[in-house]
């Protein structure tokens, strides 16, 4: 996971995560909410016959809760998220692995969650824990931004960008009116600022042994 994936297919894996979440919302938003109830511009996106088609496809293949199955499927984007910042956040050191390890968290537990939503299901009360995921993902972010290497070549606006996540997410999800789905959405964006410019390991590496040669190579007052 060090150098996998490259940095353009990193960075687009992470847009996938993104679009997925967004695809997912105008018919997640309607099973929630219904359809008067979800705001006009994403009442308007779930009319499209796509929508539709999907939804009488579901219904044929036996999985008419509509709730339980586009939630569910916000698992994907957690994962490929995860994918997409591999590199990135194993060059912020041990505190960059455990965010990614938040990250991966959020797919099962997303899923299980969705799957758990009926009351008789035996483990109904993960029902919503990926929220709590994405609370706990935006306050170690915030840790990171501080206690990732110093010397690793980390530039200060991506400590700046992992340090702001708590922020994103809220603002993607108020934006977007729903979570997780909406707060994917951002967490997908700032993955791919990250796979696309951010420090990766081998890039880390040689700037800490450049930083290294540099300070053996002073003379010694």
């Amino acid at each position: 996971m060090r150098s996998v994936p490259s940095r353009p297919v990193g960075t687009a894996l992470a847009l996938m995560a993104a679009l997925w979440a967004f695809v997912l919302l105008p018919p997640q938003q309607h099973a929630f909410s219904g359809a008067y109830a979800m705001p006009r511009w994403l009442f308007e996106l779930d009319r499209l016959p796509v929508y539709d088609l999907a939804r009488e496809w579901l219904v044929s293949m036996g999985l008419g809760d509509f709730y339980v199955v586009f939630g569910a499927a916000a698992s994907v984007s957690f994962a490929l998220a995860w994918f997409a910042t591999g590199p990135a956040f194993a060059a912020l050191g041990w505190s960059g692995r455990v965010l990614g390890g938040l990250v991966l968290a959020g797919a099962p537990i997303t899923l299980l969650s969705y799957v758990s939503t009926p009351r008789e299901a035996p483990l109904h009360l993960v029902w919503g824990a990926e929220g709590y995921v994405l609370i706990l993902i935006g306050i170690w972010a915030i840790v990171v931004a501080f206690v990732a290497p110093r010397g690793a070549g980390v530039p200060r606006w991506e400590r700046g960008l992992i340090g702001l996540t708590l922020p994103v997410l809220v603002l993607a999800t108020l934006v977007l009116s729903y979570w997780p789905h909406g707060t994917l959405v951002g967490l997908g964006l700032e993955a791919a600022a990250l796979a696309a410019w951010g420090a990766r390991p081998a890039t880390a590496d040689a700037r800490a042994s450049d930083g290294v040669e540099d300070s053996a190579a002073a003379p010694v007052a």
